[in-house]
């Protein structure tokens, strides 16, 4: 986990990707957020497209925050409490209100917003409730059906669980493989927080640790937070998927 760099070097097959959504008529400033609580957080990425945020030093980050402003607080259709990767593939688990009879939450939130990038962060809840190889194919999938659609997918690590250590290890081995097999970007956030605070973990051992401020505050003591951090590292990742593929 600690040889593969936090922000990607290799893009691999995102610039093909983003042609064929672009051919397809999606938004190049429309970004989706995928995952379980840690992405449906107000603490993540929202802050900036709410205008709730603090650069510092990272003023560079502006123009992408710019460009995927409209889009960085939406509540997202493949994002909830307690998701996992088979319910997000499943309609029996799509916001009826939204989306269409057979859809599932995956194919529902790309449709409505017309993505072209996804930010997608399973294991968390995974951890607890699928298997090793279940999980594997679920998450090959949701990669294998986001790029097929013309969405960039942009893998993440995530956190581990301090109760469940090395399966933390295993499974995000699992999330590396598949950034590599498919050649799609990749955040490794387990190695962004591993040097922070308790790994950069709340107090319960497995949730990233609040914002001193709030998580779009990205200076000072702030930066030893777990969702400051990742939103930091989204927000680098972002910028080198904006620089060197859509523009």
């Amino acid at each position: 986990l600690n040889a593969y760099p936090i922000i990607p070097t290799n893009l691999g097959q995102a610039r093909a990707i983003f042609e064929t959504g672009q051919l397809r008529g999606l938004d190049a400033q429309s970004i989706s957020k995928v995952g379980d609580c840690l992405s449906d957080n107000t603490h993540f990425l929202s802050p900036f497209g709410l205008n709730t945020y603090k650069l510092g030093v990272y003023t560079g980050l502006q123009s992408t925050i710019e460009h995927f402003h409209g889009t960085l607080a939406n509540d997202s259709l493949a994002a909830y409490d307690g998701l996992v990767t088979s319910a997000v593939l499943d309609p029996m688990f799509a916001n009826p209100n939204a989306c269409q009879p057979g859809e599932s939450p995956l194919r529902c939130e790309y449709r409505i917003h017309q993505t072209s990038v996804a930010v997608i962060m399973f294991g968390a809840q995974d951890l607890l409730f699928t298997p090793a190889d279940q999980f594997d194919a679920n998450l090959r999938r949701i990669v294998h059906e986001t790029a097929a659609a013309g969405v960039i997918p942009i893998l993440s690590t995530f956190p581990p669980n301090v109760n469940m250590w090395e399966r933390s290890v295993q499974y995000n081995q699992i999330v590396i493989q598949i950034a590599l097999d498919y050649d799609v970007p990749l955040i490794n956030l387990w190695r962004a927080i591993e040097p922070l605070p308790s790994h950069g973990l709340s107090s319960d051992g497995r949730h990233l640790s609040v914002p001193l401020t709030n998580a779009g505050d990205l200076t000072g003591q702030n930066l030893q937070r777990g969702y400051t951090m990742r939103n930091l590292v989204t927000l680098q990742t972002l910028e080198v998927v904006l620089n060197s593929v859509m523009y």
